[in-house]
């Protein structure tokens, strides 16, 4: 009897243990992919062109082993769509979770559409190595950011098409409208134009004038681009082909206010600016006017430039560090030439000298300012009487000295030795009855001043202080002054003191033997 019941303990043991063998292997005890729960926050979303809609999954392991996340996307969007799907696959441990976005942007000339989009979430547990897929989807709402109208088979896009048959159809229509427009701008442009400029004919300023000029062209090529872009939308057009019109009417816009922003510039800050010039006391508005219809050609251009590409959704910042990379190497090329620019810039600010002023030159020499432009200045040697061009920089980085401000009257001094036995005071009045000889030294209250600067060695000499009545004339002053300076003194019997060196020799005589 104890055997047999030791068996059968033994026998219990045997079948607990297979049990617990089998409980342990059985597909059922594992974790499995259906314990990962996912939940969709959103399944729609209105996604305007230019812009990015997103969708949020939250993804979640409920069971007790590692799952591998893969999300991907199973339906292919619009060429004009982008989209990206992040993370693009995570290992969660149990009972922790993550978040999925999936990120769809439109480009600026997407057309209206309603997208359909599928993801699918492959879920696989990373140690019974089952997989499962749960699927997923969303829809877009995708509005264009143009202005869609129907216009289908309306003149003008606005009326219906009245006309009889075969004209009654959208290319009758579309013949009928571009027709319209091209007649609307050709009476802008031959009637309207000048028909205006004779009612404004009367008028004393020529600023009506020039407006009208201004606005002409612009105007013209605004209702041609506006008509064709119109009336092609007339057509029973594909909506990307829509989309792509609306897109380049969007950059002839810009391109015609390039061209109203230059023409503005060339024919009204220009003439207003030249109109300064021609008074005398414009200076070098002249070479501003320049300086500012250069600027002008440079700046529209790139800016828009710049606007044409974010209007077609490029991304510049690549560009902008391209541009100034290659700014830096054309700087570091151009760098003596980019500093005799910013140094006339400067002049033309500062405005030193204006043309026909005169300034002396390093060698002694005195020139006259015949031009001021952006990269050098040109000088007209009035010794030699040929022409000296100065690099800005190299004037700019020197002492300016205008001879003919702050007007145009010069300063001049002759000195005169005479005996120190004569009379100071007479030799100053002769000497200044020679200036009031002499027809371009001032008189009155800027009359001459006599100085007597010093008496050595049985000399004194005397310096008069001369005012010329215009710098051009500082030269032929003082010879005329000299010559009749000379003569006065030689009337009343003074003598001009010559410098005198004595030498002594000593001989020795030398007798014979």
């Amino acid at each position: 009897m104890k055997g047999t019941a030791m068996l059968r303990v033994k026998a219990l043991i045997l079948l607990l243990i297979a049990a617990l063998v089998a409980v342990a292997l059985s597909p059922a005890a594992a974790a499995s992919p259906s314990d990962a729960s996912i939940i969709q926050v959103e399944q729609g979303a209105d996604l305007w062109a230019g812009e990015t809609a997103s969708f949020k999954w939250v993804v979640y392991n409920d069971g007790a082993d590692r799952m591998l996340v893969i999300p991907r996307m199973m339906t292919s969007l619009p060429e004009r769509l982008s989209y990206t799907l992040e993370p693009t696959s995570w290992v969660l441990d149990p009972h922790q979770g993550f978040e999925v976005y999936l990120n769809v942007s439109a480009r600026n000339d997407m057309y209206p559409a309603l997208v359909q989009a599928s993801v699918v979430f492959n879920v696989t547990d990373m140690v019974s190595t089952a997989s499962e897929e749960f699927a997923s989807s969303v829809s877009l709402n995708v509005r264009s950011i143009y202005a869609f109208q129907d216009r289908e088979n309306r003149i003008l896009g606005i009326w219906d098409n009245f006309l009889p048959a075969p004209l009654d159809g959208n290319l009758g229509a579309f013949g009928v409208s571009i027709l319209i427009w091209l007649v609307v701008a050709f009476v802008v442009f031959e009637v309207f134009g000048p028909s205006l400029r004779r009612l404004t004919a009367r008028s004393a300023t020529k600023w009506d004038d020039i407006i009208i000029d201004v606005v002409k062209w612009p105007l013209f090529l605004l209702l041609l681009a506006y008509g064709t872009v119109s009336s092609l939308e007339i057509l029973e057009l594909n909506p990307a082909l829509v989309a792509d019109l609306e897109l380049a009417y969007l950059v002839a816009l810009v391109l015609i206010a390039a061209l109203l922003a230059y023409r503005i510039l060339v024919k009204m800050v220009l003439c207003w600016g030249k109109e300064r010039c021609d008074d005398p006391r414009s200076g070098n508005g002249d070479v501003m006017v320049n300086g500012v219809e250069l600027l002008g050609k440079v700046v529209i251009p790139v800016a828009a430039a710049f606007i044409i590409a974010g209007i077609l959704g490029m991304d510049l910042g690549g560009a902008i560090l391209g541009v100034g990379f290659l700014g830096l190497i054309v700087g570091y090329a151009t760098k003596s030439t980019l500093s005799n620019l910013f140094s006339g810039l400067q002049l033309l600010v500062d405005r030193p000298f204006k043309i026909g002023d005169r300034v002396p030159l390093e060698d002694g020499h005195t020139a006259q300012v015949l031009s001021v432009g952006l990269l050098t200045t040109k000088l007209l040697d009035l010794d030699t009487s040929e022409e000296v061009i100065v690099p800005n920089s190299l004037l700019e980085s020197q002492v300016i000295i205008n001879m003919n401000a702050p007007d145009t009257r010069f300063k001049v001094s002759v000195k005169v030795r005479v005996s120190d036995r004569e009379d100071p005071r007479r030799i100053e009045e002769l000497m200044m009855e020679a200036s009031r000889r002499t027809p371009q030294i001032l008189q009155g209250g800027n009359a001459p001043v006599v100085r007597v600067s010093e008496v050595k060695e049985g000399r004194m000499m005397l310096t008069i202080f001369l005012w010329v009545d215009d710098v051009a004339n500082r030269h032929i002053a003082r010879t005329e002054y000299r010559s009749n300076l000379y003569q006065v003194l030689g009337e009343n019997g003074v003598e001009i003191a010559i410098p005198r060196n004595r030498v002594w020799l000593n001989r020795e005589q030398v007798r014979g033997p």
